[in-house]
């Protein structure tokens, strides 16, 4: 039996953390392995919306940031964005514990900015996408643990955070 990639391997639990069905993974996932290749491990994989109401597929590795998007009648899936994490800047998102969820925004690099909504099962699910988010965006040289329960509940009910774009931060 040969051993799966760290793609593989880091996928398929945070697609069953996320509570995906079966056929939106099977739909998604060549996109989001094209996107984010082999080697690179996924930290977070959720359903998320735009202002458009279109069903999208989030996907936050070490490196990058891709969001898929899936039509309405034929079900087909696009990549809605591609993006290195040093890419992005603005990044700001709002975790909002009443609706379990997270309202996060970004800038790509052309200058679209991009606001998704993403609806969590739970308040636990919401506070662990905010903790790699914030290892994402705000811990230089830092690294995303993958598919990891959230320990603890922070203090502040409701934050927002705002990064900017820094070209030095590099996950590892």
């Amino acid at each position: 039996m040969e051993a799966l990639d760290t793609f593989s391997r880091t996928f398929l639990p945070a697609t069953a953390l996320a509570k995906l069905p079966g056929g939106t993974v099977t739909r998604h996932v060549q996109v989001l392995r094209r996107c984010a290749g082999d080697r690179d491990a996924v930290a977070v994989v959720a359903r998320c919306t735009t202002a458009r109401g279109r069903r999208n597929v989030l996907m936050l590795t070490r490196n990058r940031l891709v969001v898929t998007s899936e039509s309405a009648v034929l079900r087909r899936v696009s990549l809605h964005l591609n993006a290195d994490l040093h890419q992005l800047a603005d990044v700001t998102w709002t975790p909002e514990p009443g609706r379990a969820g997270i309202q996060l925004g970004v800038t790509a690099i052309d200058g679209v900015r991009e606001n998704f909504w993403i609806r969590l099962g739970s308040e636990a699910e919401m506070w662990r996408l905010d903790e790699a988010l914030k290892q994402a965006f705000r811990t230089p040289l830092g690294t995303i643990e993958p598919a990891r329960a959230a320990t603890s509940k922070p203090a502040a009910v409701r934050t927002t955070v705002a990064v900017s774009a820094r070209p030095e931060l590099r996950l590892a």
